[in-house]
């Protein structure tokens, strides 16, 4: 359900984008056939990519201690510049992030639940209430885009608590 109403919004925010641009660089009429049509395609092509059968397969883990996972879903790592997409999956021990092969710096990502000082919320461009910030005793900071971020800082809380 999330995966459809992502797709819908993200169409609709390029469908709006996209007829902004054409608007003012062509005309109105243009806009406003071409400005829909592009948001509906990006929506549908979105969506397909994010529920399409190598995706699920590049971004599963590999669970050689047959842990159960606590929480997952689609995430975006920032490294540098970069948001590289995947998938979060949360173990009783651990935060684990496995990037899908159509980014430029792809990787994986493993974070201990011992060595996470504090979960923390961020924007995303300053204004997407989408961000999951994570302190790790080290100093560093791992910044995640996420579905839920609530439940995800609700869920790694409570692992760290019970350890």
């Amino acid at each position: 359900m999330t995966e459809k109403r992502n797709s819908i919004v993200a169409g609709i925010a390029f469908g709006l984008l996209f007829g902004l641009f054409l608007a003012f660089r062509f005309e109105i009429r243009y806009a406003l056939i071409a400005g829909p049509i592009s948001g509906l395609t990006f929506g549908f092509a979105i969506y397909f990519f994010v529920t399409s059968k190598i995706v699920k397969k590049q971004t599963q883990v590999e669970n050689l201690d047959s842990e159960s996972i606590i929480h997952s879903g689609g995430a975006n790592h920032f490294k540098n510049v970069e948001a590289v997409g995947g998938k979060l999956y949360l173990f009783k021990d651990k935060l684990q992030f496995k990037s899908h092969n159509f980014n430029v710096q792809n990787h994986g990502e493993i974070i201990d639940l011992n060595q996470i000082q504090e979960v923390n919320f961020y924007n995303t461009l300053g204004i997407i209430p989408n961000g999951l910030a994570i302190k790790t005793s080290g100093g560093q900071t791992e910044k995640f885009v996420v579905n839920g971020r609530r439940i995800w800082k609700e869920k790694i809380e409570k692992l760290k608590f019970e350890s």
